[in-house]
């Protein structure tokens, strides 16, 4: 079955269509009909149940509602961080796994709110740039107390602190952190 736009956590149907009935889409930026087929950059809009492919996380979603580019400096250097440091210890692959999990539902979440340029702009000062920062003079540790402190923050903000995560998911290190797994997140009561 096709995927289509109006199906997309990046098509902004809330809002008002331009156009006849097309509405915004973030990652295109421009107007898409909603019956047009889905891009590769499609993440399935399911709170309930997790997102079919979910191609970005955090970092990504603030640097596209900034309008940065996708191979812009901040994100270059975190990606590169996730592959030549995190990857290589196996203590902080529970930190890539939740990632892959959590990730989506906080980006999705970040999307959806009212004011996400302003939520964006207080993520990249109180966290991205200075985790960057902490990352290219070399102070790794200090990089990833960041990040947790970022993830708690937004665990506490979107109220997602009932969500489980599967440590023991079936993944290759390739694929880690990258926000691309099916989330499959249960709700703990």
């Amino acid at each position: 079955m096709a995927d289509f736009c109006c199906e997309c956590t990046f098509y902004e149907s809330n809002k008002p269509p331009k156009w006849g009935n097309e509405h915004y889409c973030i990652k295109e930026r421009k107007y898409c009909p909603p019956t047009k087929s889905a891009c590769r950059e499609f993440i399935k809009r399911d709170e309930k149940n997790g997102y079919q492919r979910a191609g970005c996380y955090i970092t990504t979603i603030v640097c596209t509602i900034m309008g940065y580019d996708d191979n812009c400096e901040l994100l270059q250097v975190l990606r590169n961080f996730r592959e030549s440091y995190l990857k290589q210890f196996t203590e902080y692959l529970p930190l890539l796994i939740e990632y892959d999990q959590i990730g989506p539902v906080i980006s999705n979440k970040l999307l959806q709110e009212e004011n996400s340029k302003l939520a964006a702009i207080e993520l990249l000062r109180n966290f991205l740039i200075p985790c960057a920062n902490s990352i290219k003079i070399g102070n790794n540790d200090e990089a990833i107390t960041i990040y947790k402190d970022m993830v708690t923050m937004l665990k506490i903000k979107y109220g997602l602190f009932n969500i489980s995560i599967d440590y023991d998911i079936k993944t290759s290190i390739e694929e880690l952190g990258k926000g691309r797994i099916r989330a499959q997140l249960k709700t703990v009561i």
